[in-house]
């Protein structure tokens, strides 16, 4: 076995958010059907993604990504720059020669940047770093990969269709239509309220099941009433 299988890969910011967001994707459905067939041994493989349908960073992942980074979890590198254009135009950046080589980020310079969720880069009041990578094991050590696979139920044989449901589209889009995050998970009564106004495929959406859904878009800590905790070892010394 080579070095590089042991060592793994990196990934870009962009690619380590997309695997994030599929991986609590899965979770949201398994947890969904989990409680429909009242079942807590079904364990869903990974959904194949409907022909037309792009699952877009959340809020809640993009988060949960600078939690790690912030705390050490996760350490990243990126092409430093600490040269700024006198004058920027529209047409230039305002900031250049970033290094050739990556230069690890600091996770004082997590909490006191600014990441630019569009071009993720990460910028100070005298730096920025650009094409930022992550180890992808340090990330799937938070985010492990889920199985590609159903596994097959031992306590019931209800089997769940292969596709990803209305239901779990309308929770998607109630988390990008409150902007839910870590920091902000908004008021169960306000999701509630919302989920009981909509229909799915043209019948509306009992209470229960509206209930459901409003506590499966949220934290398990923020029903507790604390704080998110990032799982994952402690890195910060190395």
């Amino acid at each position: 076995m080579g070095s590089e299988a042991i060592l793994g890969t990196t990934w870009c910011l962009a690619t380590a958010i997309e695997h994030i967001v599929r991986i609590e994707a899965c979770e949201r459905e398994q947890e969904f059907y989990r409680l429909i067939f009242n079942d807590e041994s079904i364990e869903l493989g990974a959904r194949p993604v409907p022909d037309g349908m792009k699952r877009s960073p959340t809020q809640r992942s993009i988060d949960g990504l600078l939690l790690a980074l912030r705390d050490g979890y996760v350490r990243a590198t990126g092409r430093r720059s600490t040269t700024k254009r006198p004058c920027p135009t529209s047409d230039t950046r305002q900031w250049r020669l970033h290094s050739t080589d990556p230069t690890l980020i600091t996770t004082d310079e997590w909490r006191s940047g600014e990441l630019d969720v569009d071009a993720l880069e990460l910028t100070g009041s005298t730096w920025q770093y650009i094409q930022i990578e992550v180890p992808d094991f340090m990330v799937k050590a938070i985010w492990p990969d889920w199985p590609p696979c159903d596994v097959p139920a031992t306590a019931s044989e209800a089997s769940p269709s292969a596709y990803a449901t209305p239901y779990l589209a309308l929770m998607n889009a109630a988390i990008a239509h409150f902007g839910l995050s870590a920091e902000d998970q908004g008021k169960k009564e306000n999701l509630l309220d919302w989920f009981l106004k909509q229909q799915i495929e043209g019948e509306p959406i009992s209470r229960k099941l509206a209930d459901a859904m409003a506590t499966l878009i949220r934290l398990p800590s923020a029903q507790r009433g604390g704080a998110k905790r990032v799982l994952g070892p402690d890195l910060r010394k190395i």
